[in-house]
């Protein structure tokens, strides 16, 4: 009863479209499928029937022998209400030999879409889990088949998704500004140190199998040589074609935030909406601000991000100004023509 449960609800979205692309039929309307055929589940369970789906195989038959139209399928309607009433003795007048030629054409038509036709046209991975499939069906039965198919799927998903880097693009401080119109004694300073500020642009959902891609990334640019070579001071982390994060890759985030603290970095979100799933997400295991000083600063939008990074920079620029007016030394490096621009 599970099994056919689970398969009603997941029959219309798998066997419709399919049988479109059979057909050659393109008007398709997935939600105005799955309520026809949650109203008929209605009506046949009121009348204590049991339970009624599409079947892929009868219906591809049935259509290409020519009843492709709606008068055909309500006389098709007919005769099995006929045959209802009728009984089974009924069967017993067609010809096993005409209704065996019919299943073994179907059959090895069907079998030559699954196989034939899908090779070349698909990586290895899903071809595999249609063989995994078609000899689960016939070992076994056909829901045996179906459940092997969901897991060969996920697990498939899964190796395929963690191949491809979640990192759409990283980009400096130098290359990605602000909109802010500063001063050019300010741009002439922030164009110095703009470099400080890395900016690290994540894309698809995240989940364990593509978060791991990201700290690996993010741990090899903090390496000691490379971090000697370009230090940075804020790394800034834009979630805006990301449309979720689930709870294991929010973890990863703690232990990012405490690699980031223990070298000085400031660990800044852009582009999460504050309520929405992606905030909520990094709430749950405390990736937000806290207010504090060491805090994660968190904003809708990069270019907030990086207005407030420029800003801070520029603090720091102000505030060694007047050191140097005050004739203390200087420990941050700035060049003395921008503390005293001619």
């Amino acid at each position: 009863m599970l099994a056919l449960t689970f398969f009603g609800i997941l029959h219309v979205p798998i066997n419709v479209p399919a049988l479109g692309v059979s057909t050659g039929e393109d008007d398709l309307d997935v939600d105005r499928e799955l309520i026809a055929h949650g109203v008929s589940n209605v009506l046949s369970g009121v009348c204590g029937s049991i339970q009624n789906y599409l079947v892929y195989a009868n219906s591809l038959l049935f259509i290409r022998t020519g009843g492709n139209s709606r008068v055909a399928g309500v006389l098709l309607a007919f005769a099995t209400a006929g045959v209802l009433f009728a009984g089974t003795g009924i069967i017993g007048f067609i010809p096993v030999m005409m209704v065996g030629a019919l299943i073994f054409v179907l059959g090895m038509d069907l079998l030559n879409e699954a196989l034939y036709d899908t090779w070349g046209r698909v990586n290895s991975l899903e071809y595999l889990t249609i063989l995994a499939i078609i000899f689960s069906m016939a070992a076994w039965d056909f829901v045996f088949g179906i459940l092997v198919g969901i897991i060969l799927s996920t697990f498939f998903f899964v190796v395929q998704a963690s191949r491809k880097t979640a990192i759409r693009a990283t980009f400096s401080g130098s290359v990605a500004k602000s909109t802010v119109r500063r001063h050019p004694f300010q741009q002439r300073f922030l164009k110095q140190v703009a470099r400080q500020i890395y900016v690290c642009k994540l894309s698809g959902y995240m989940f364990f199998g593509t978060i791991g891609g990201v700290e690996k990334t993010i741990r090899q640019f903090l390496e000691a040589r490379t971090f000697e070579e370009n230090p940075i001071r804020y790394l800034v982390l834009d979630f805006t074609l990301v449309p979720g994060v689930d709870y294991s890759a929010a973890e990863m985030f703690i232990r990012m935030k405490r690699l980031l603290a223990a070298k000085g970095i400031h660990l800044i979100l852009s582009g999460v909406e504050d309520g929405g799933d992606v905030a909520k997400s990094l709430q749950s295991v405390g990736i937000w601000s806290d207010g504090s000083e060491n805090g994660v600063r968190n904003f809708e939008n990069l270019n907030a991000a990086l207005e407030w990074c420029e800003n801070d920079l520029l603090t720091v620029y102000y505030q060694k100004k007047a050191l140097l007016i005050t004739k203390q030394q200087d420990h941050l490096g700035i060049p003395m023509d921008l503390c005293f621009p001619s």
